[in-house]
């Protein structure tokens, strides 16, 4: 099966690890790929009233700032939580993903506790219902800045999705089962995590690459 999504370990491995600056510089990337791809969304967002909204990744170090209305679209990285805004969205990266691509109603979500919003709710509205009407596939916008090599960084990412996948599987049977045989079960997860660590040396070495190709066309 084809990999369409982000994978949320690698994003969430990566940003954990990625200093706020050298993020800011990605994140600014991306936003520039996504205003091409989606010039539609970016329009619908400038439409409406101004406002700012505090992202908080509850897995993350990193909390980001998204402000939108009568102007450019931007998100920030930011540490302090102490700033103003409209509104505050909190949560685990998978749900605050699963909610930016649709694949979740925001509702379940919000009732569900999933995700938790504070301040101005008609705001956290009006930026729901501007992303709702615009399909997003994170994976195609990150990879898209690889350029030439996004085709191989895609694969990669989706090799990276299927090894997590099999190293919770195999976890929660072990946990399920209680196996007394703990020390191959060890073993196989460590090999597991050796890949997923091989997997992530070639997509940084494909970014690597990306980088050198930009630096000798200009």
């Amino acid at each position: 099966m084809q990999q369409n999504h982000l994978p949320t370990p690698l994003a969430r491995a990566a940003m954990r690890v990625i200093p706020a600056s050298v993020l800011q510089r990605m994140i600014d990337a991306l936003m520039r790929g996504m205003r091409q791809s989606h010039p539609r969304l970016f329009s619908n967002l400038e439409r409406l009233d101004a406002a700012v909204v505090r992202i908080e990744p509850s897995d993350l170090p990193h909390n980001f700032t998204l402000a939108f209305g009568h102007g450019e679209t931007s998100l920030t990285v930011t540490s302090s939580k102490d700033s103003v805004c409209s509104a505050r969205l909190k949560g685990k990266l998978a749900a605050l993903l699963d909610l930016l691509e649709g694949r979740i109603d925001g509702d379940m979500m919000f009732f569900s506790r999933s995700i938790e919003i504070t301040g101005d709710t008609s705001v956290m509205v009006a930026l729901r219902n501007t992303i709702d009407r615009e399909e997003i596939n994170l994976l195609d916008d990150v990879t898209a800045l690889f350029g030439p090599f996004a085709r191989p960084a895609r694969h990669v990412a989706s090799l990276i999705d299927k090894v997590g996948q099999r190293m919770k599987e195999r976890i929660q049977e072990i946990n399920e089962e209680r196996s007394p045989d703990a020390q191959p079960a060890k073993a196989e997860c460590d090999a597991m995590r050796a890949e997923v660590q091989a997997l992530k040396t070639r997509l940084a070495k494909l970014e690597v690459r990306r980088q050198r190709t930009e630096v000798s066309s200009q």
